[in-house]
């Protein structure tokens, strides 16, 4: 199936889009283990807080999908191997009777890296007749990305398909026993590639903020030649695939090519990202955005349906706010998707008929439970998905939509369950601006009644689902509670749309969190639950504006990790993508000209001197010139900073043994700034002698500059 990802211009120093052949990376870091990830046994130990280590250890799904005939679901497993700086993955293989333990099938392959270094998760996908697994995999990054098989119930693997290039998707033709695939190839007229020996023109197409060399850049931003084969599983003969199999198949046909007149005139109207086409071809369903904000002040992601014999496009449950997944039963006359509505609870499933009437809802989730990453069998009676909670990892488990009951098959981490935990309690409220806000407090391990502990804010996401380290998955808050610190893990609410140009709409993405957390933090503090002097902030990419603007223009924070700001500097490095951004946002043109008050009220360099609170910068050696303006301000003025750096990283730090020491060492700031603690070992001492001399340096500035601005 195909698979789009849609951006937002909303995240600092985030590597935006690029159109990549799948697994191109300017860095890979953290290595492969080719021995296949393990689920092993549950031993019961005594039980212990959770630490930085446990939450490393933790096995995740990177894709699942169940039988045609409903017996069986096929899950990836990606895991962590410290001592070894490197990722394992498995593929396994688990009865939906829940009557015997899973099977391992064996390794999966190199992780999906995509472009910012996120392990990207892919399901297998299964043959009709049940007897074949097949995953888009390769075990070596010397070998291009293949289709590879396991034959049931044998569970031998074997590649499939070897077309010359990568196989970036691939989907079963229904009656013809065959792959379809898209296949990517190098391009072997790119001029860079010939050693640099010509100068190349600058017109803005590269990120001069990342410290990759151009020859890569370009040949990374460059297009692949794309082609469509079709692999026969009888024969496994290959051959480019027909206009009609590639329009049939649902693969870069372009959705204009298949909707009909007038359908097309009134589907233009829509701003449409995605779509699938029924197996029997008669029916489109479309997802689009609504991102224009004479329309509505927030953005949402809806669904359309067509059909080829029809004169108009049906809008299927219009007050839906985000639809996700779309998948048609195997009949063509059926169409599932998930709604969520954007506040942090889980995707409900839903099945409409393909004319778009009397939208059936088919299952929602109990009220503490996350429900995602469905995928149902052909008769559309049981569904694959993963369940979690606040306090619990991923599950893989079964839907029966007919009994509509949900079970467990397979816990993953069953010794997380041994640990001690703190519950999350959901808060919510609305700031002086009239924006609503939540967020999951989770109260320090050992909570008493009428002590006022330090309080830490994790940003920018939140939901009903695993609260592991936030954005990120740098700040672990589970190990924050059980160091004796209250965790707020804030969302920032709803992607708004903003008018072109206006700085001053687009300056409340970033004031209205603000007010927000200083809202948050009054209702904490008159529960008696939080010391109001001793707040700390966590950001990670847009969590990093956020926690960079409530450090500039509030006094609540007395210690931040990640807290970074647009900056001019960052204008002249960023790039045309970036150009074009600022412009939006009223921030374009000469920083010094018609947008130098605007720079002046954001840009942390500009107001250094205001800004009292220590900061903690981890950061990637790829991205690291965007956080020197700030640092070199506030060392410059002698205020608390610290700088690091980690190498072969991109904008998501995934080598294992950098995780667990940001894990560490975020751990060790909040606890020097918040609780004056120093946790012992000789490995720290240089880092607490640092620390100390900075805090001896610390003075407070006046408290009516550092009030929220309006």
């Amino acid at each position: 199936m195909r698979r789009f990802r849609f951006q937002k211009w909303t995240m600092l120093l985030v590597a935006q889009a690029s159109p990549l052949a799948l697994g191109a990376q300017a860095v890979q870091g953290a290595r492969f283990d080719p021995a296949p990830a393990q689920l092993g046994r549950f031993e019961v130990r005594s039980t212990l807080p959770v630490s930085p280590r446990d939450l490393l250890d933790l096995r995740d799904v990177k894709g699942l999908a169940i039988s045609p005939d409903g017996r069986w679901i096929a899950f990836v497993v990606g895991q962590s191997v410290y001592e070894r700086n490197a990722y394992r993955s498995g593929l396994f293989l688990v009865a939906t009777s829940g009557s015997s333990r899973p099977r391992l099938l064996g390794t999966a392959g190199i992780p999906h890296w995509d472009d910012i270094n996120q392990w990207i998760a892919e399901s297998p996908q299964w043959s009709e007749d049940n007897r074949w697994i097949w995953y888009r995999m390769r075990v070596s990054a010397r070998q291009p990305w293949q289709v590879w098989g396991w034959r049931l119930p044998s569970g031998r693997r074997e590649q499939i398909t070897h077309v010359d290039g990568n196989v970036e998707r691939y989907r079963y033709l229904l009656g013809e026993n065959a792959l379809l695939l898209t296949v990517a190839r190098k391009q072997t007229s790119h001029a860079p590639a010939k050693g640099g020996e010509r100068g190349v023109l600058f017109t803005g197409q590269i990120r001069a903020y990342q410290t990759i060399p151009l020859l890569v850049q370009l040949e990374l931003r460059s297009q692949p030649k794309r082609e469509y084969w079709v692999h026969d599983l009888r024969t496994g003969r290959e051959r480019k695939a027909t206009a009609r199999e590639i329009h049939e198949g649902n693969i870069e046909a372009g959705s204009d090519r298949n909707t009909p007149e007038p359908a097309a005139q009134e589907l233009a109207k829509y701003h449409v990202v995605d779509y699938r086409i029924s197996p029997d071809g008669v029916h489109i369903a479309y997802l689009y955005v609504v991102d224009d904000p004479s329309v509505s002040p927030s953005w949402s992601r809806g669904l359309l349906l067509v059909s080829k014999q029809a004169r108009a496009v049906k809008k299927v449950k219009p007050d839906a706010r985000i639809i996700d997944q779309l998948w048609w039963a195997a009949d063509g006359v059926t169409l599932y998707f998930t709604e969520r509505d954007g506040r942090g609870h889980s995707p409900a499933l839903w099945k409409v008929s393909a004319d778009g009437e009397n939208p059936r809802l088919l299952f929602q989730p109990a009220a503490s439970d996350y429900v995602s990453f469905f995928s149902s069998d052909r008769a559309g009676r049981y569904v694959a998905c993963l369940v979690e909670d606040n306090l619990t990892p991923p599950r893989v488990a079964v839907l029966d939509t007919v009994a509509d009951r949900l079970r467990i098959l397979v816990d993953l981490n069953p010794q997380f369950a041994s640990l001690e935990r703190s519950p999350a309690e959901r808060v919510e409220g609305t700031n002086r601006y009239g924006d609503s806000w939540f967020g999951y407090l989770v109260k320090p391990l050992d909570y008493q009644q009428g002590i006022q502990y330090p309080l830490v804010v994790t940003t920018y996401r939140s939901g009903d689902y695993f609260l592991r380290g936030a954005s990120g998955d740098e700040n672990p808050i589970q190990v924050y509670a059980a160091h004796g610190f209250a965790v707020l893990c804030f969302d920032v609410g709803p992607t708004r749309n903003l008018p072109a140009g206006s700085f001053e709409e687009k300056v409340q993405d970033w004031a209205s969190p603000a007010a927000s957390m200083e809202d948050a933090a009054r209702v904490l503090s008159g529960r008696g639950l939080i010391d109001p002097n001793r707040v700390g902030i966590a950001g990670f990419s847009h969590g990093e504006e956020i926690a960079g603007y409530a450090v500039t223009h509030t006094s609540l924070f007395a210690a931040a990790i990640g807290a970074a700001f647009y900056d001019p500097c960052f204008y002249f490095l960023g790039g045309a993508e970036w150009w074009e951004v600022f412009e939006r946002w009223g921030l374009g043109g000469w920083p010094k000209g018609k947008s130098e008050s605007n720079w002046q009220q954001i840009a942390m360099s500009a107001n250094a001197d205001r800004i009292q609170t220590p900061i903690l910068e981890n950061a990637s050696d790829t991205e690291y010139l965007i956080y020197l303006p700030v640092y070199r301000s506030l060392a410059s003025l002698g205020k608390p900073v610290e700088l690091y750096l980690y190498p072969n990283e991109l904008h998501v730090r995934n080598q294992p043994k950098h995780r667990l020491e940001i894990y560490e060492r975020n751990l060790d700031w909040f606890l020097f700034w918040l609780q004056g603690e120093e946790r012992p070992g000789s490995e720290k001492r240089e880092q607490y002698r640092r620390w100390r001399q900075m805090k001896s340096s610390v003075r407070t500035a006046p408290a009516e500059l550092l009030t929220i601005r309006p």
